[in-house]
């Protein structure tokens, strides 16, 4: 993922939460610095530059690259029905997926160069709620105390209570905090690009055990990247006079792959009961990045002629054909239309499932602080 595109999700998994409804003091927070959000969300790439290791969780089944024995023990085996189990909430890429071949096989990450995406964000999520419970004194207003009769006295007179029992360690800004999400959301939204989670897309040894060509990867992103609002319309100031539902729906290009919040879409972003973990968020990143295996595995197959059908220089018709081809290179019979769409149908999954994770992260991080 680009710039843009982890600027636009971060931002619509802020609007998803405040749509949600169930955590109002940390949208309430988030609110006052999203002006941050530009630069927060590119941080892991820009600053920290942890790529090779911090933002993949590469899989793969072939023993030849993951083992020279590959473990047949159960949880080495994650078909679609076991993956379920653990995620919670609507996954539109699991359901792409369900019947995946490559899910009824063991496939595990490389041990040394598989990448340890999920131990990132469970260390981030760990951080910021440690953060939070040493944050600055506005932060306590945040907290929900109980009185002995177990009514909530939120509404503290805090200039009558004691400063010790304000905070045990004001340390942290409440923007300095906002920003942790931010970053948090650039992991969470690159364990749905697939690629990060295909060991095919990494060189293991030789140049010649590469499976898959170096070009697609970052061509699929500089793709998705033109469907997103242009950098100005996604860092928002005190001076702009446009709503952020204005900003992430309509700021969208018009020929955007983008339909999360077209109407009538079926990747709409729409409430749902289910926004908590079935597991910590170790588990949420492993199973997740399982599932973008599988949809890596089903969308790109191997030996396709990727070179000698992508046009040279910018055309993006041409483009969408080429990686609408890659799709469903195997299909016979279909016109240009039904290729570009169903590249189409794969990114709208892909963000859909992106947007939910980083706000249901969000919300699992802020609930292990106030609760």
């Amino acid at each position: 993922m680009k710039q843009r595109a982890h600027a636009w999700v971060a931002l619509r998994a802020f609007k998803l939460l405040d749509d949600w409804g169930k955590s109002p003091r940390l949208v309430e927070m988030l609110s006052y610095y999203l002006a941050d959000v530009w630069d927060g969300a590119w941080l892991p790439d820009i600053l920290l530059r942890d790529m090779s290791y911090g933002h993949i969780f590469k899989m793969d089944s072939d023993p030849a690259f993951v083992s020279s024995n590959l473990p047949k023990e159960g949880w080495y085996t994650k078909t679609a029905d076991k993956l379920r189990t653990g995620l919670a909430g609507k996954r539109l890429c699991l359901d792409y997926v369900k019947d995946c071949e490559e899910l009824k096989k063991p496939y595990r990450t490389h041990l040394k160069k598989g990448g340890h995406l999920p131990s990132r964000v469970i260390a981030l999520c760990h951080g910021i709620s440690d953060m939070l419970k040493m944050g600055d004194y506005p932060l306590a207003k945040y907290t929900v105390e109980k009185t002995r009769k177990g009514k909530d006295s939120s509404n503290v007179d805090f200039s009558a209570k004691k400063v010790k029992d304000l905070t045990a360690s004001p340390n942290f800004s409440a923007r300095q905090i906002a920003v942790s999400f931010f970053v948090l959301s650039h992991y969470v939204t690159d364990v749905h690009m697939p690629l990060h989670c295909d060991l095919r897309d990494f060189t293991v040894g030789k140049e010649s055990d590469r499976r898959l060509p170096r070009d697609i990867h970052p061509l699929i992103e500089a793709f998705w990247e033109e469907s997103f609002p242009a950098k100005e319309n996604l860092i928002l100031t005190r001076y702009r006079n446009e709503s952020l539902d204005k900003i992430l729906v309509k700021g969208l290009p018009e020929d955007s792959l983008i339909e999360l919040d077209k109407e009538g879409s079926k990747y709409a972003l729409k409430n749902e009961v289910e926004i908590r973990l079935k597991g910590d968020e170790w588990n949420e990143m492993v199973y997740t990045a399982r599932v973008s295996y599988a949809v890596a595995r089903k969308w790109i197959r191997e030996g396709y002629d990727w070179k000698g059908n992508m046009p040279e220089g910018k055309d993006p018709e041409r483009q969408a054909r080429a990686l609408g081809e890659l799709v469903h290179s195997n299909d016979k019979g279909l016109g240009d239309g039904r290729f570009v769409e169903e590249f189409k149908d794969v990114t709208n999954r892909i963000f859909h499932d992106a947007v939910r994770s980083v706000a249901r992260l969000w919300y699992h991080t802020w609930q292990k602080f106030v609760e």
